[in-house]
């Protein structure tokens, strides 16, 4: 009888487990269905740009059992869960257009389910706003600080403003900013208020046309050669269809701040930069022609522009551009060709001087290889207007090329330059060859090294009478490691250097720098020192000089950040073997704060704090020892809104 029982206890235990086990893959398998997407919902169209997120699913979850990810950004620790699943407000308005949730929940077995939701958003208006205020008092201060004012106030309103109505769009960026102080300002700024900066767009989209037209504060950027880094205010325009593409602006080319200045839209023919360009696409854009133009005229000295000559620049420039794709990017080559009419000076007796550039590059890649070749000319006499960081005179190579295997990362990289590239007898031509390797091994995630060497040399030729030739060769050797633990990250790099003047001067010298650097970073607290010793030897006289060099960076937050801190500081010493400088120099600044209304922490974040700045200066060899501090009440608020 007992055995009787005894078999069918075991029967029992058995069925029961059995059961169980399929009631548990039976909650597993439903667990994957369960993820229900409440709002905007699976497809839809939301009719506001901060529409709630809300999913169910199924049970209560945390940041430690699930990612949450809206258009690839991580959104987990902004969630706001609830007993069976979560919400979500977007702190930014949403563009228009198709957006993505891609979800995971972990489940108790160790395995995760995965899940992708997508939604729209169209918003006819769309407005962003974020408001600023700092105030600072001055309660104390050394007495020669005159240029520190006892009170100043900063205040500033930034607004972006979209207006959407079937295929158009219409936009407006401004930037107001309200400034006063105790003291005079400095051109460009003034008291009161002033529109710094601002951008009216117009674009209109449909199928395989688009129009784009800019007002206002730009930025226009071409070709290296052509135009490029030129900011100013004007109007600009791009125009495409199908495979053609083209493009004009007209902007002030005196530098205007505020608007005070002008729009910037009142547009003389004399003090203007203009340019149109125009591009085609064939060989399922692939193959991409264009042809640019620009002209116009500057004046030596505005904001932000100076010039030795009291006349204006001016000047027209045509370039060429062309670039083929093959290999499906393995192989991308580009060529470009330009021509410039340039007079530095329009009041002197001295004609326009023309001259050319040309660029050829190739780049790509091979699996884990890649590669890039520049060889590159620009004459002694090409400038352009627009272009204010072109180096001319100047003729060479460049090639590079990496590698990446595994645990291992190599990059090379090989150049030579000349100047005085039309070999003119009354200047002398120097040529710069350098090489250069870079190493990195990561076998150990958390221990990254590398190794780098660098050679370089200057060597003149075409020297005229009277003139000194210059030759040296410079050859660089680092190391670097880091060990990361943590919240911690301690680096270390050593760099050795010397440098071998060949000519008859015979200036030798060489240099060697260690540093350590120890971080620690965690939410309520961050801790960024950095320790450097450098040594460089003059070998002709066997003199040292030597520089150590201490700082620190401190940050952190107290009470549920209601009360935060910073500090930062440096110490540098210096001295030479020879006792002919020892010198001491520290700074410092610090701040603590207090941020009340922290239940409006987003919208409202006002706060009140003490700032001081320290510097000392003790010079040991001339027995000067120098010091000025100040002490600031500083208050401060920002609100941000949007919708």
């Amino acid at each position: 009888m007992s055995g009787r029982w005894s078999r069918g206890s075991k029967f029992i235990v058995i069925s029961q487990v059995f059961c169980m086990l399929l009631l548990y893959m039976g909650a597993g398998a439903a667990s994957a269905e369960m993820i229900t997407f409440i709002s905007p919902g699976e497809g839809i169209e939301a009719t506001v740009s901060k529409p709630p997120i809300v999913c169910d699913v199924g049970s209560a979850v945390s940041p430690q059992s699930m990612l949450a990810q809206l258009d690839g950004i991580d959104i987990t620790g902004a969630l706001d869960f609830t007993s069976t699943g979560f919400r979500y407000k977007p702190v930014q308005p949403l563009i228009n257009g198709p957006h993505q949730l891609y979800l995971v929940v972990y489940l108790a077995d160790g395995s995760a389910v995965e899940q992708f939701f997508s939604f729209s958003t169209f918003t006819k208006v769309s407005n962003n706003t974020q408001v600023s205020a700092v105030y600072e008092q001055v309660l104390d201060k050394s007495s020669h600080l005159t240029q520190i004012p006892h009170r100043n106030l900063a205040a500033n309103l930034g607004n972006t403003t979209t207006f959407t109505d079937g295929d158009w769009q219409l936009g407006l960026t401004t930037n107001l900013r309200w400034l006063d102080r105790s003291l005079p300002m400095f051109e460009p700024e003034k008291k009161g208020i002033d529109l710094v900066n601002y951008l009216i767009s117009a674009a209109y989209q449909k199928e395989n046309l688009s129009l784009l037209i800019n007002a206002g504060d730009l930025q226009v950027q071409e070709t290296q050669n052509t135009v490029m880094g030129l900011a100013r205010r004007g109007v600009q325009t791009n125009f495409n269809y199908k495979s053609l593409s083209l493009s004009g602006f007209v902007v002030n080319s005196e530098q205007l701040y505020g608007i005070d200045d002008g729009t910037g839209l009142e547009f003389d023919t004399g003090n203007t930069i203009k340019g149109l360009s125009g591009g085609y696409s064939l060989l399922s854009d692939t193959l991409k022609v264009r042809a640019i133009y620009a002209t116009g005229t500057e004046t030596n000295n505005s904001f932000g522009i100076y010039d030795a000559n009291s006349g204006e620049r001016e000047g027209n420039v045509l370039g060429f551009l062309v670039q083929y794709q093959l290999l499906e990017g393995k192989l991308n080559l580009e060529a470009e060709y330009d021509l410039s009419d340039f007079d530095a000076n329009n009041t002197d007796e001295f004609s326009s001087k023309t001259d050319k550039a040309w660029t050829l590059r190739a780049n790509g890649y091979a699996g884990s290889y890649n590669y890039q070749a520049v060889y590159e000319y620009v004459g002694p006499e090409y400038e352009v207007i627009g272009n204010p960081g072109l180096q001319r005179d100047r003729e060479g190579f460049t090639v590079m090329g990496g590698v990446q295997k595994e645990v291992h990362a190599l990059n090379l990289t090989a150049s030579r330059y000349e100047d005085n590239v039309d070999e003119d007898d009354s200047l002398p031509q120097v040529m710069t060859t350098m090489v250069s390797a870079d190493y990195s091994f990561n076998r150990f995630p958390s221990l990254p090294m590398g190794l780098n060497y660098q050679k370089s040399i200057m060597d003149s030729s075409m020297v005229p009478t009277g003139g000194v030739p210059y030759e040296t060769e410079t050859i660089v050797y680092g190391a670097r490691i880091n060990y990361m633990k943590g919240s911690w990250n301690f680096g270390l790099n050593a760099n050795v250097s010397t440098q071998d003047d060949k000519a008859e001067t015979n200036y030798d010298t060489s240099a060697q720098n260690y540093s350590f650097s120890p971080t620690y970073y965690s939410e309520v607290f961050s801790f960024a020192p950095n320790f450097s010793f450098n040594r460089s030897t003059d070998e002709t006289s066997d003199v040292d000089t030597d520089t150590l060099t201490a700082t620190i960076d401190l940050r952190g937050n107290l009470y549920q950040s209601r009360v935060s801190y910073e500090l930062a500081g440096t110490f540098n010493r210096m001295e030479t073997s020879d006792e002919t400088m020892e010198m001491d120099m520290f700074g410092a600044n610090s701040q603590v704060t207090y941020h009340f209304l922290q239940e409006w922490a987003g919208f409202l974040n006002p706060s009140m704090g003490v700032r001081g700045l320290y510097n000392r200066t003790n010079d040991k060899v001339s027995n000067q020892d120098d010091d000025e501090f100040s002490l600031l009440l500083v208050l401060s608020t920002s609100m941000g809104f949007a919708f």
